[in-house]
């Protein structure tokens, strides 16, 4: 790019300023030319005038009166830069035509011709049949100063091609050195370096390119982290499935071994088959919780507007324990969601250990899920959202849970605008807090 700016700028130059220079020389030359061809003009009339009346009158007058007329009079009015060539029936009395001139003597009527070779101006001026006036002008100073500002303009040339080389030196290399940095930048972006680019104050394009490119790589860097994230909390889960997959499947795999070896024990086959069913069952709940996580990412919320009364009446029909309170109100969300969000809180809370109903009370923007079970810690309430992740793990066990319930709660909240708000206290209970933002669910995911 900087070679192709160097080349347009010299080619620029030579293009326009030899042609500008060509014009004003030339001009200055034919006002100079035409304004001392003006004035020969008026001095061969006034000399054709007095050679008329001094030379045509007396006929008779032979030619070497002629001639020393003609010198008289041209010494008498004394014009430095003319030369008077007088002829008498194409015989020279007075100066002679050269060679390339010598067609001048047969123009018939006055005229004037401009010799560049000779670099002079003639005036042909027939007096009548026999006589002839031919003034020569010196116009040699003319072209001196024409060879001059010739000479002068290809020394501007010249110095204007070499000055437009350096400024478009400096100004590609400005300009250039701009998007050498981005490059440089592109290039560390694709290696999957850290670039270290400033953002730009000038509103010229390349700053504005500049400042895009600083936020697409901001953007690239944060869509990169995402996806480390997303890989981290799917290796984590991975791993955490593995590890709870391994439980009932061990327990499944020693029960039918145990039957395999039984005999006739009746009851120890019972107690086996109990097992087998028993562990089957939390492996189909832990399968059924993991497709509702995978398509949780991608579903989209089908909303309406209904009583949060009969939507929690529907919800605990299952649960027939749980204590209502609160007054009714209308919300928009996703009605079936939001059924699933409250059983999964409260089938949570009556697995705490609570000696007292689980109690959920509404509030006019949503509801709270409360239980006087053991609590949680605040490290425990902070990451009891996490997939598979239990205080106790060997009681979440044997109470049949996966670790799943909270997660799931956790993102049916998010899918509409909001957190899931938990306090707990060791050994006094837990409460659980969803609250639908306030601006709508179609603003809210825009």
């Amino acid at each position: 790019m900087r070679k192709q700016i160097v080349t347009g700028m010299i080619l620029l130059i030579l293009l326009i300023l030899p042609l500008l220079l060509y014009l004003q020389i030339n001009q200055n030359f034919q006002v100079s030319v035409n304004n001392a061809r003006e004035s020969a003009d008026h001095e061969e009339t006034l000399l054709a005038r007095l050679l008329s009346s001094e030379i045509l009158r007396n006929r008779s007058t032979s030619n070497m009166e002629i001639r020393n007329t003609v010198q008289s009079i041209g010494k008498q009015y004394g014009y430095e830069q003319m030369q008077i060539l007088f002829y008498k029936d194409r015989i020279p009395l007075n100066g002679v035509l050269s060679e390339e001139t010598a067609f001048l003597l047969d123009k018939k009527e006055r005229t004037s011709y401009l010799s560049d070779p000779e670099e002079a101006l003639y005036i042909v001026h027939p007096l009548d049949e026999h006589y002839t006036l031919i003034t020569r002008s010196d116009f040699s100073v003319f072209y001196q100063m024409l060879r001059e500002q010739t000479a002068a303009g290809i020394r501007i040339c010249i110095g204007g091609l070499v000055i437009a080389a350096v400024l478009s030196l400096l100004i590609s290399g400005r300009i250039t050195r701009r998007l050498r940095i981005l490059s440089r930048s592109a290039d560390a972006v694709r290696s999957g370096s850290a670039i270290h680019l400033e953002p730009s104050a000038k509103k010229d394009e390349i700053g504005k390119l500049t400042n895009t490119f600083i936020a697409m790589n901001d953007a690239i860097v944060q869509r990169e982290e995402n996806l480390r994230e997303d890989a981290r909390q799917r290796q984590a889960l991975i791993d955490a499935l593995a590890h709870e997959m391994r439980t009932p499947l061990t327990s499944i795999v020693s029960a039918a071994r145990l039957i395999q070896k039984g005999g006739d024990m009746v009851q120890m086959r019972e107690e086996m088959c109990d097992l087998i069913v028993k562990e089957s069952q939390r492996l189909a709940e832990m399968d059924e919780n993991l497709m509702k996580l995978t398509r949780m990412h991608t579903a989209e919320l089908k909303t309406e507007t209904f009583s949060l009364l009969e939507m929690a009446q529907e919800a605990l029909a299952v649960t027939p324990d749980a204590v209502l309170t609160g007054e009714d109100s209308t919300v928009t969300a996703d009605r079936d969601l939001i059924i699933h969000l409250m059983r999964n809180l409260v089938n949570n809370a009556a697995k705490s250990g609570t000696l007292t109903p689980v109690r959920v009370t509404l509030h006019p923007r949503g509801f709270s899920v409360s239980d006087e079970g053991r609590g949680m810690t605040p490290e425990e309430v902070s990451r009891c959202t996490e997939a598979f992740w239990k205080a106790d793990p060997a009681r979440t066990r044997a109470s049949g849970g996966a670790g799943l319930g909270l997660t799931l709660c956790q993102n049916i909240a998010r899918l509409h605008g909001t957190d899931l708000v938990i306090r707990s206290t060791p050994g006094k209970g837990t409460t659980v807090e969803f609250t639908l933002p306030l601006q709508s669910v179609e603003d809210s995911e825009t």
